[in-house]
């Protein structure tokens, strides 16, 4: 049964938003796909190369012995001793107390050993041996030992080889005493090669010692800073060398899946140097495997690392992807939306222009924003524009009536700024005329002549008219030339100074809104402690578009109760939307509260608090206006 949709704008959301998620999750299906095969690509080159790496760096470290046990065999100062000591005349039994001279090509060819270890650092020890069942070593331990040349593990093969070198991971059980340093299950890593004279006739074996501890110290580093990584290094008859015997899991105490693991490795048939997949038959879980074989160790290096951190960036990729899908899915589902509400948007418009048809109707749509008199753009569909135009008459009508009611609310407004207004300029004249009797009295004529050329200049600025208020750097200068009459009249008793951005400077404020704050700290913050200091300070939040006034005396404070009045005051008009009260006596800081609610509205900030130190902090503020041109 086919859906019907009972709106026009259902209909358009539901095409919309299935041909959009269709595109969507095809444009999105493939770059997964691309971007898939590429981490699996980066991540195989990636165990690739830690394999080749490792293979190269084991390389080193054996071609550094070999070359070490090259030293020995081609050094002519070797040569010479070695005949010597390894090799005396029949039925001549030397011993190092009797004979000076085998003492002697002894501790030479031990200086000779240890003089190429110490500048090679390869090795832990190097031994010689003779065919009579000596053996000469130097390094960890210096000097002779009877052996049975014979029953070494390497012997055969070594002798087989006749040159060639020959790689064996030994126990410290398995080698001549001391040179284990006691430690018989320390794994040592041992190349022999057979000893020839100058007519390559075979003297006796050289070999090279190192411990496998440090061998691997690099693979050992390598796991240690990965958990998830498995490095395994098998010989060219697939013996394992690493990880060593000695720290190789008991098989009482393997980890699960260990035993698995190895018949794996050792029946390997993908090609090296190519990542495989493995799965353990006992728990299922997914490994990833590349081997690769040096050609100068014959060694075959494999490295397994489970499938889940190897590809854990592809498996964080596909979470990205899911949530990147559902977003977009979201953002698909709101542009359907917004593009079904935009077609269909004329005929609701018109709807609500026929719904408000009275006064009540009108003013509530033009509080909320959302006012519409007539239908500017019906769009194509002629009937919507013939309706649209029928209403139109009507709705002008409705307007004219509303614009004149608004008209004399914003003139009552006005009206009562003014007044409040007006009643700062005979407060601010009777305070000075006070002022300049009491100066007249004590004959400060000089002082006067100044004092009345500051009021000139201060009425000239509350008589200009100041509908649209005035800049902050008018209002400020009218402030310095008051507080310069306060200095002529208490000289040295009174100090002031501002702190104004100049970003400031250009704001719009209403006409004696900072100079009432000062001349209330002149009549009710000058305390008995001299000198009396005042501090305006002003600062600017661009991100709020707000701005503050700061003043602030070093006097008495406000009495309790008068602070808790203002402040209950100023709460009052804060929080509710009324117009403030004219009042007869209404003067200072009540005065100036309501000229900012009525000049700023909600956005109108003042607060008064006694501060800790002594004195009083009074901050007024409100929203940013630039000065009209």
């Amino acid at each position: 049964m086919r859906y019907r949709f009972r709106t026009l704008q259902q209909s358009l959301f539901a095409y919309y938003s299935a041909v959009f998620i269709i595109f969507s999750l095809i444009v999105a299906g493939l770059l997964y796909v691309f971007l898939a095969s590429d981490t699996r690509q980066r991540s195989e080159e990636q165990q690739k190369q830690l394999g080749l790496s490792i293979v190269g760096h084991l390389d080193q470290e054996v071609v550094k012995m070999n070359n070490f046990s090259m030293n020995i065999v081609y050094s002519n100062l070797v040569k010479e001793h070695f005949s010597h000591y390894l090799a005396p005349a029949e039925g001549a039994e030397q011993t190092l107390t009797t004979d000076p001279a085998l003492y002697k090509d002894t501790t030479t060819l031990i200086d000779v050993i240890l003089a190429i270890i110490s500048s090679s650092n390869t090795a832990k020890q190097a031994n010689i041996y003779d065919v009579n069942g000596k053996m000469l070593g130097a390094g960890v331990f210096n000097g002779q030992l009877p052996v049975d040349l014979k029953q070494r593990p390497w012997y055969e093969e070594t002798w087989e080889r006749s040159g060639w070198r020959v790689i064996r991971l030994l126990q410290g059980e398995a080698l001549p005493m001391p040179t284990g340093e006691g430690k018989r299950d320390e794994p040592y890593i041992s190349l022999t090669r057979v000893y020839k004279d100058g007519n390559y006739v075979s003297q006796g074996v050289v070999e090279i010692l190192q411990r496998a501890d440090d061998l691997f110290q690099h693979l050992n580093e390598l796991q240690a800073s990965n958990k998830e990584l498995r490095i395994y290094v098998l010989d060219e008859r697939d013996a394992l060398l690493y990880p060593l015997p000695a720290a190789s899991p008991a098989a009482d105490a393997a980890p699960a899946g260990y035993a698995e693991e190895m018949k794996l490795i050792q029946h390997r048939t993908s090609p090296p140097e190519t990542m495989q997949e493995v799965t353990y038959s006992s728990t299922d879980s997914k490994q990833m495997m590349t081997y690769m074989t040096s050609q100068e160790t014959g060694w075959t290096v494999v490295v397994m690392q489970s499938k889940q951190s190897l590809f854990a960036n592809l498996n964080r990729m596909a979470l990205i992807f899911s949530g990147a899908a559902l977003a977009t899915l979201i953002v698909i589902l709101m542009l359907s939306y917004l593009i079904s509400k935009r077609v269909t948007l004329p005929l609701h418009r018109l709807q609500r222009i026929i719904q408000k048809t009275g006064e009540n109707d009108l003013m509530s749509g033009q509080e909320s924003g959302q006012l519409l008199f007539k239908l500017e753009h019906p769009g194509s569909i002629r009937e919507l524009d013939e309706l649209n135009n029928t209403f139109i008459r009507l709705n002008q009508q409705l307007v004219q009536s509303f614009h004149d009611q608004m008209a004399v609310k914003s003139r009552e407004t006005e009206a009562r700024l003014l007044a409040l207004q007006s009643q700062m300029n005979p407060h601010f004249l009777y305070n000075n005329i006070t002022n300049i009797s009491i100066m007249a009295e004590e004959g400060m004529n000089r002082q006067i002549v100044e004092f009345c050329g500051h009021i000139a200049a201060m009425l000239r600025y509350i008589s200009a008219p100041s509908q649209y208020g005035v800049s902050l750097s008018q209002e400020l200068e009218y402030c310095e030339r008051y507080l310069k009459c306060m200095k002529i009249r208490f000289e040295d008793d009174l100090h002031y100074d501002f702190s104004i951005p100049d970003e400031m400077t250009d704001i719009q404020i209403p006409l004696l809104m900072i100079q009432p704050l000062l001349e209330n700290a002149m009549k009710y913050g000058l305390g008995d402690t001299l000198p009396w200091k005042l501090h305006i300070t002003g600062d600017l939040d661009n991100t709020q578009e707000t701005w503050q006034i700061h003043v602030e005396d070093n006097g008495p404070g406000m009495e309790p109760e008068a602070l808790e009045h203002i402040v209950q005051y100023i709460n009052e008009l804060q929080d509710g939307d009324r117009m403030p009260q004219l009042e007869i006596n209404g003067m200072g800081l009540k005065n100036i509260w309501a000229r900012l609610k009525l000049w700023y509205g909600p956005a109108a900030r003042m607060s008064i608090e006694n501060k800790a130190t002594g004195g009083v902090r009074i901050r007024i503020g409100g929203a940013i206006r630039k000065e009209q041109g």
